[in-house]
């Protein structure tokens, strides 16, 4: 059986990058408003716009990187899944290592969740940042691995009947 390699698609990361250089170039108005300014609420605009400025300054750069070098979102084949579908993609998760494959739903948007058998297994396996993140994502939702639906150029049905015809296979080797 083939490898299924998807990508993200172009027009979803080039709107993201606009709109991380939007929020970017307002939390830049924010923070010169802050040190310009005199009053009380200098320092809370200095804060909101310097974590603003970084935040999506570094997702700014990430979009336009992704955007001119693109590289697959998401690859299925016999070894298991590899998510790269964003910033703290969990990389290969092996077909063991899958405890449950489902469709979530957090804060309007449905995600591909993969459940691991070691809750911790993504975490463990991330250094420095990326663990912070993925801690913080943990916490939101169930699922180990993450990964947005809306972003992946390819129909959802073939995606999982690939992905069912490749854990069936894991399952009948075992």
């Amino acid at each position: 059986m083939n490898e299924i390699v998807i990508y993200a698609k172009r027009g979803k990361q080039i709107l993201y990058g606009i709109l991380c250089f939007i929020f970017v170039a307002v939390s830049g108005l924010l923070l010169m408003g802050g040190l310009t300014d005199s009053g009380n609420d200098s320092l809370g605009l200095i804060i909101i716009g310097a974590l603003g400025f970084t935040f999506f300054g570094l997702c700014f750069v990430y979009y336009v990187i992704n955007t001119f070098r693109r590289k697959p979102a998401l690859i299925v084949n016999q070894e298991g899944i590899t998510d790269q579908s964003t910033y703290i993609g969990a990389g290969l998760v092996r077909w063991d290592e899958i405890a449950n494959i489902d469709f979530v739903s957090f804060s309007g948007q449905t995600f591909l969740g993969i459940y691991t058998v070691d809750p911790d297994l993504i975490v463990d396996r991330s250094s420095s940042f990326k663990k912070m993140l993925n801690q913080m994502n943990k916490g939101l939702l169930d699922t180990q691995v993450n990964i947005p639906v809306k972003i992946l150029d390819c129909s959802m049905d073939d995606l999982v009947e690939t992905i069912n015809n490749y854990w069936k296979q894991t399952e009948i080797a075992e």
